[in-house]
């Protein structure tokens, strides 16, 4: 038969262990939700960091000296062409 004593021991302990089997059942959920706000916060530190800006001035300025370039192709060759307006070869 049941001791008295241990009857007593036991439904003492019931509320404790209950306690500590929800707080198992809740623990995964816990961690998911700490890590969840770790990225978080990992997220707003990023967006409140300065990003370096990408070379694309390089590019930019790149291709403004071939317009130049080509431009200066261009106003070299229009005054041979004005000399032989007719399109004659006179150096005979």
């Amino acid at each position: 038969m049941v001791q008295p004593i241990a009857v007593v021991d036991n439904l003492a302990k019931t509320p404790l262990a209950e306690r500590v089997n929800q707080l198992q059942k809740v623990a995964p959920d816990t961690d998911q939700r700490q890590a969840a706000q770790v990225v978080d916060q990992h997220n707003v530190q990023k967006q409140r960091q300065a990003v370096p800006t990408e070379k694309t001035d390089e590019a930019i300025i790149h291709r403004d000296r071939d317009q130049k370039q080509q431009q200066k192709e261009q106003k070299q060759e229009k005054p041979k062409e004005q000399e032989n307006p007719g399109g004659l070869d006179v150096t005979a």
